[in-house]
C-alpha cells in the first residue's frame, strides 16, 4: 500500500556536519513503517560516507564518482526506489515530529496534488555566523502565517511525491549547482495540471548559509530562474522567494544605487526628491519583513535587514545581468 510503504531519499555532498542528526531523526520518526532510506552521496570529500557507515539498519548508500549535481542524485535516487511513494529530505535539515507521515496523508486526498511539502519553521541551526539568521528569515518570510495552501514550487528540501508521476513529467532537472530545480519541476508539475501542498502540520528546522555566500547563490539561482519566469509568465506565490515584490523590492534598489551614482556625476534637487521617493516606496513594500524580522530576531536585525535587503536585491540585479550577458554572447556566437 502507498500509505504504509515509501522511500526516503536523501542527497548528500560533504554533509558531515548534519547527517547524523538528520538521519537519527528520519529513523526516529519513520520507525513502525514500511520504509527504505536512499543515500546518494554527490563524490563528497569529507567523513559524510564515515559516519553513514554507523547506520545500519534499513539504509541503501550508493556514492558517485564524479560530482552531477542535487537534480541528478534525486533523480537517481528515485530510479532505485523500491515504493511509489517517495520521500525527498535534504541531509541538512531536521524534521518535526509526524511531519513525513502527515505529507504521506496528504499526498493521496486528492487527485489533482502532485507534490505535498512541508514548511521551515523560523529557527536557524547556524550558531557561529549572525548574518545567516537575516537569511533565515528571508527564506521563511511568508510562510509563518500560511495553512495548507498551493504553491508554484516544489518543496524540494522536504516534500512527497508519486515516484510514476515524477518519472512522467520528467523528474528533476540539474544544474552545475544546486539552485533552481524547485521552480522548474513545480513547474512542470503545474503543467500536468496538478498542484504543489504546503502543509502546516509538516515542519523542518535547517542550516543557513550567511550573508556573503547567500549573495553568491542568489546570483546563480537568479540566472537559472529568469528562463523559468519567462515560460510562466508569472511570478510565484507568496511563501516563495521570488514573489513580485521582491522583484518590484529590486528594481527600486537599482533606481536608488543608480540615482546615487548619479549624484557624483551630475547633483541635482530633482535626484535627490526622486531618491527619497524610492527609498520610501521601497521602504513601504518591505515594512511587513522588517517587522517580522523584528518579532524573531530583535531590533538590531531590523537595522541590520535594511542593509541585508539591498544586498539580496543586488544579488537578483546581478542574476539577471549574468542572464542577458549569457543570451548576448550565445546569440553572437549564432551570427
Amino acid at each position: 500500500m502507498q500509505l504504509k510503504s515509501y522511500s526516503i531519499i536523501v542527497p548528500t555532498y560533504n554533509s558531515e556536519s548534519s547527517i547524523k542528526l538528520c538521519l537519527n531523526r528520519i529513523i526516529q520518526e519513520a520507525k513502525n513503517l514500511k520504509y527504505e532510506i536512499i543515500i546518494v552521496d554527490d563524490a563528497s570529500s569529507d567523513r559524510t560516507e564515515k559516519i553513514i557507515s554507523n547506520f545500519k539498519k534499513k539504509i541503501r548508500f550508493i556514492k558517485l564518482k564524479k560530482n552531477k549535481g542535487v537534480g541528478y542524485v534525486r533523480n537517481y535516487g528515485a530510479k532505485i526506489a523500491l515504493y511509489k511513494t517517495l520521500i525527498f529530505i535534504d541531509s541538512d535539515i531536521i524534521v518535526s515530529r509526524k511531519s513525513i507521515k502527515n505529507l504521506i496523508k496528504n499526498l493521496y486526498k486528492n487527485k489533482n496534488i502532485g507534490s505535498v511539502g512541508a514548511l521551515p519553521k523560523v529557527a536557524n541551526l547556524t550558531k557561529k555566523n549572525w548574518s545567516s539568521n537575516f537569511v533565515c528569515l528571508k527564506s521563511c518570510y511568508g510562510n509563518d502565517f500560511l495553512n495548507n495552501v498551493f504553491s508554484s514550487n516544489i518543496q524540494s528540501e522536504f516534500c512527497a511525491i508519486n515516484k510514476n508521476f515524477l518519472k512522467k513529467i520528467g523528474g528533476w532537472k540539474f544544474y552545475d549547482s544546486a539552485g533552481g530545480e524547485e521552480y522548474e519541476l513545480g513547474y512542470q508539475i503545474n503543467l500536468f495540471k496538478k498542484k504543489n501542498l504546503l502543509i502546516h502540520n509538516a515542519k523542518y528546522k535547517t542550516y543557513y548559509a550567511n550573508l556573503y555566500l547567500r549573495f553568491k547563490k542568489i546570483i546563480s539561482r537568479t540566472d537559472k530562474y529568469i528562463s523559468i519566469l519567462l515560460k510562466k509568465k508569472k511570478f510565484d506565490t507568496q511563501g516563495s522567494f521570488s514573489t513580485s515584490s521582491q522583484a518590484f523590492s529590486s528594481v527600486l534598489t537599482l533606481i536608488i544605487f543608480s540615482l546615487i551614482l548619479l549624484n557624483f556625476f551630475y547633483y541635482h534637487k530633482i535626484n535627490n526628491l526622486l531618491l527619497t521617493i524610492g527609498i520610501i516606496i521601497q521602504f513601504i513594500i518591505e515594512y511587513k519583513f522588517l517587522i517580522f524580522a523584528k518579532k524573531y530576531f530583535g531590533l538590531k536585525m531590523l537595522i541590520f535587514s535594511l542593509f541585508g535587503i539591498q544586498i539580496i536585491n543586488i544579488g537578483i540585479i546581478l542574476g539577471i545581468f549574468k542572464f542577458c550577458i549569457k543570451k548576448i554572447i550565445k546569440f553572437a556566437l549564432i551570427k
